[in-house]
């Protein structure tokens, strides 16, 4: 049987505010951040247009829900793979899905962020696979911090190059193919031979990409050479710790003990 929230109780405000946070998800997907405001969800939902701000106080706060909605699809479903590099490969492809499905959550920032509850589920299955692979707390945090710059990296240069190719006619992409009409010291350089490579590479009559727009190297193997690296990394420092040494409670990575490193012996 489905249960009404009462009027004006929390369960309500809450449901009320989801609500006014898909619609502003909605609208930013279809239109950009920049056509959401208090207004237009209000005339969305076919409220009065103040009443958004008695379940969202401010622009700010929208901001946080915003992000925290598009944090809710990073989360993995359970059970996370038993393998490390596995579940963090699944992290990193769910992170970049949901960026890619909404790219505008990588322009904005609040004021005054605050933890909310998808993102810090986000973080607790991802520190959950770092505490399962038993290295030490700076370890960790650098592990997860390089694969979510690799992977915001990834999506904001993919952003960009969108937003370079929306911005170019035909005729200005077959221009920037061809590298016709270059910056005068630029054409100086190239006929000075300073830049022999940077001709060679201008020179090919079958350029498909215009040139100053990056191309799109794919995911998959930056993903790969980093993981091949965290794997080779954490297997020759020997910073790993016994696992009797696991504390149990919510900051596994800062509460864990560091077993001290030997000393390089003098030769």
């Amino acid at each position: 049987m489905n249960v009404i929230p009462a009027e004006g109780s929390g369960e309500q405000k809450s449901c009320r505010r989801a609500e006014i946070v898909a619609a502003a998800v909605r609208i930013a997907d279809a239109e950009g951040f920049e056509a959401v405001s208090m207004r237009r969800l209000a005339d969305e939902l076919g409220v009065a247009t103040m009443t958004p701000y008695t379940h969202v106080e401010s622009k700010d706060e929208l901001i946080d829900l915003m992000r925290d909605a598009v944090a809710a699809e990073m989360i993995l479903p359970e059970p996370i793979p038993d393998d490390w590099r596995e579940a963090l490969r699944a992290i990193a492809h769910r992170t970049k899905d949901a960026f890619e499905a909404h790219p505008w959550s990588l322009d904005i920032t609040s004021r005054r962020p605050r933890a909310r509850i998808n993102r810090l589920r986000h973080v607790e299955q991802s520190v959950g696979i770092m505490v399962r692979l038993e290295v030490a707390p700076r370890t960790g945090r650098a592990i997860l911090m390089s694969l979510d710059d690799y992977v915001i990296g990834y999506c904001a240069r993919k952003r960009m190059r969108q937003r370079m190719l929306a911005s170019l006619d035909a005729e200005g992409k077959e221009a920037l193919r061809g590298f016709q009409d270059p910056d005068p010291e630029v054409a100086a350089a190239l006929a000075a031979g300073e830049l022999p490579l940077i001709k060679k590479i201008t020179g090919r009559r079958n350029r498909d990409h215009p040139f100053g727009v990056p191309p799109d190297s794919g995911f998959e193997p930056g993903l790969e050479w980093l993981l091949d690296g965290i794997e080779g990394t954490v297997g020759l420092r020997g910073d790993r710790i016994e696992p009797g040494e696991l504390p149990t409670g919510h900051d596994e990575l800062d509460r864990r003990p560091t077993r001290p490193r030997p000393r390089a012996r003098s030769s």
